[in-house]
C-alpha cells in the first residue's frame, strides 16, 4: 500500500503593526525600492510575522533593493524580507527569487495598501496572507 503525503501550503500571518510598517516604509521610500527583514516564527501551518529590522547597510534604488545577509546581527529570528516595487506589479522577479532569503517573500506595489501586498515561497508560489490586530 502506499500513502501519499498531502503537501501542506503554509500561509502567512502579519500584525496589523508589521503590515501598517511594510506600507509607510515603502510609501516612505517611493519611487525606490524599500526593503526590511522579517522577524517571526514558522510552524508547518503557518509562518507568523511579528516585527520588522531594518537591515543594516541597505543599497536600493528605483529597480533593486538589497542588503548583506550576513550582516544581520544572529539574535534576529529572520524569517524573511519585505520590499516594495515601485513600478505597480507585487509578483517576485527572477531577480527577486535567486535572491530569496529565509521561509516568505513579500512584495508590496504602488500605491503601497493592504490589496497590493503579496506574499511567496521560495519558487514564487503564492501565498495566503492573513492580517491580525494583535497575536
Amino acid at each position: 500500500m502506499v500513502f501519499k503525503k498531502e503537501k501542506v501550503q503554509r500561509h502567512v500571518v502579519l500584525t496589523r503593526q508589521v503590515t501598517d510598517g511594510i506600507i509607510t516604509w515603502a510609501k516612505t521610500h517611493h519611487p525606490n525600492e524599500a526593503i526590511l527583514v522579517l522577524r517571526g516564527k514558522t510552524t508547518k501551518e503557518k509562518i507568523v510575522v511579528d516585527g520588522l529590522v531594518i537591515p543594516p547597510f541597505v543599497e536600493s534604488g528605483p529597480f533593486y533593493s538589497g542588503f548583506a545577509i550576513h550582516d544581520l546581527p544572529y539574535t534576529i529570528p529572520h524569517i524573511g524580507t519585505a520590499h516594495s516595487h515601485p513600478g505597480g506589479s507585487n509578483r517576485p522577479s527572477l531577480e527577486d527569487l535567486n535572491h530569496f532569503s529565509g521561509f516568505v517573500s513579500i512584495i508590496i506595489s504602488h500605491p503601497y495598501e493592504d490589496e497590493t501586498m503579496g506574499a511567496y515561497d521560495r519558487n514564487g508560489n503564492i501565498m495566503e496572507i492573513k492580517v491580525v490586530d494583535s497575536l
